[in-house]
């Protein structure tokens, strides 16, 4: 038999996952970022770098919704 699913500890852990992935992106920004001499480091990627540490500490980072994440699990689901 199998086990009941439990929609809030999915929702919640998919939570977690969009904060992980998001803290993840930002390193390997950073590191992008390190690992380029001064002189390469334009000013796009800069502002881009600068834009995206500012969402995320805001809480503005783009991620995908918890609704959208259980939906998109369902289709892959039913597939």
């Amino acid at each position: 038999m199998s086990e009941a699913i439990n929609p809030n500890m999915l929702l919640q852990r998919i939570d977690e996952m969009e904060k992980e992935l998001e803290k993840l992106r930002l390193e390997v920004l950073k590191m992008r970022a390190e690992s380029l001499p001064v002189e390469e480091v334009d000013e796009e990627t800069l502002k881009d770098l600068e834009k995206r540490f500012e969402e995320y500490k805001s809480g503005k980072a783009e991620v995908v919704s918890g609704d959208e994440a259980v939906k998109i699990l369902s289709e892959m689901l039913e597939d």
